[in-house]
């Protein structure tokens, strides 16, 4: 004898028509169904955690002490509570409420009317486990990593700056460690921390390879220098990782020449800044307006979109010409000899 149940079930199966129109049924109505907001979310946010110990076992409750040593939850235990403690040592993992909404930050961060509430988001995530960070997975630190970078082009530098002192020892990864020091550098020179700028561009430019994938703190340290008037130095180390450049154009290297270009008008430099501006567009490079410093300030003779023939030979006779000075960042050390095919 068949329950109502099976019976139904056993007439969609006679009936594809009417499985199909079923399944675009449920498919409409969760799709009209309005996204959370964020108030609420965030008092998901604020919901019994749960504790996996190593043996398997697990509990959940409202965490009352955390000192990265033990753990101490309140459980619901019959009519009343009980507080248990957990060691450090023992805890497999600790699991949050409100993971499911991650998509929902995905689609805020990707939507340029929610790009304040995807912010909001984010920090009511650390703010829901910041303080268990050493119980985190990496791919679960990860959710912080995003975190920094989109904080750091949303014009909000402090707070991946932040972000990134408070995660980085925990992070694993040599790789993703590198890039967290490239937005840790990038964060302090946004925000306007100069000071802390030139110090982390200095540490990076002992840390990186000449002919590395990136030219980042040259390039800051570089526009320190401009700012300051210092054209000179300017010159000098954005010319550092052009002078180490290949055929495989690393990251911030078109903000290098620009810097250079720049600089060496305003030494009064002849033929540098035409050699420049020849060499970067050669090399398909573009004038880097995104940088506030360098929008709207590129040459006529890098923009013109024909070069006289007289130009063109000048540029030729200028690129024969290495270039070799000391650097300003170690009088001992010389950049090598520029070599032109």
């Amino acid at each position: 004898m068949r329950t109502p149940l099976r019976r139904f079930f056993h007439s969609l199966i006679l009936k594809p028509g009417l499985l199909l129109t079923t399944l675009l049924l449920a498919a409409t109505h969760l799709s009209a169904q309005p996204s959370p907001t964020l108030s609420e979310i965030r008092s998901i946010l604020q919901e019994p955690v749960t504790i996996v110990l190593d043996g398997g076992n697990q509990q959940t409750g409202r965490v009352t002490h955390w000192d990265e040593s033990e753990l101490r939850i309140e459980v619901s235990l019959g009519g009343g509570t009980a507080e248990l403690t957990f060691p450090a040592d023992e805890i497999r993992s600790i699991r949050f409420p409100g993971a499911e909404y991650k998509r929902v930050l995905y689609d805020w961060k990707n939507d340029p009317e929610r790009v304040e509430d995807a912010l909001a988001l984010y920090r009511a995530y650390y703010q829901q486990q910041g303080a268990y960070l050493s119980l985190l997975s990496q791919r679960e630190l990860s959710l912080f990593i995003d975190y920094a970078d989109f904080a750091l082009t949303q014009n909000e530098p402090l707070k991946a700056v932040a972000t990134i002192d408070i995660i980085s020892p925990y992070i694993e990864d040599e790789a993703v460690l590198k890039q967290l020091k490239e937005n840790l550098l990038l964060g302090f020179f946004q925000g306007g921390m100069r000071e802390e700028a030139e110090v982390e561009a200095r540490k990076w430019i002992k840390e990186a390879e000449p002919a590395g994938s990136s030219a980042l703190g040259w390039r800051l340290l570089a526009e320190i220098n401009y700012e300051q008037e210092e054209y000179e130095n300017a010159f000098w180390t954005a010319m550092h990782p052009i002078a180490f450049s290949n055929q495989m154009t690393m990251l911030h290297l078109d903000v290098c020449y620009a810097l250079a270009i720049l600089a060496a008008e305003e030494l009064r430099l002849k033929e540098e800044p035409l050699q420049l501006a020849t060499e970067m567009r050669d090399r398909g490079l573009a004038w880097p307006d995104y940088v506030k410093m360098l929008h709207s300030k590129a040459p006529e003779y890098f923009t013109a979109e024909n070069t006289e023939p007289e130009t063109t030979e000048e540029a030729i006779a200028i690129e024969q010409q290495p270039l070799q000075t000391p650097s300003p960042i170690d009088p001992i050390e010389s950049l090598p000899t520029r070599i032109y095919n």
